[in-house]
């Protein structure tokens, strides 16, 4: 069967041009809200790790500052 055969055996599924239309609107609607939900994820998945570094910093300049001896004269 070759592929002209195959496009002719669905040019009969819509009969009215306006169920072709609603259903690739239909497709259009769910392919937008799957790339809105896509791009909202990795917005997300930035935002966390931004906030973990961040955290990390934090953590990190917490323990430069640290004492040792706990004398609080800087030893220089």
């Amino acid at each position: 069967m070759s592929d002209a055969d195959i496009d002719d055996d669905f040019d009969d599924d819509f009969v009215d041009d306006d169920d072709a239309k609603m259903v690739e609107e239909a497709e259009t609607s769910v392919r937008t809200r799957l790339s809105s939900l896509e791009k909202r994820r990795l917005i997300d998945n930035l935002l966390e790790e931004k906030r973990l570094a961040k955290e990390l910093k934090d953590e990190m300049d917490d323990l430069d500052d640290f004492d040792e001896d706990g004398d609080d004269w800087d030893e220089e």
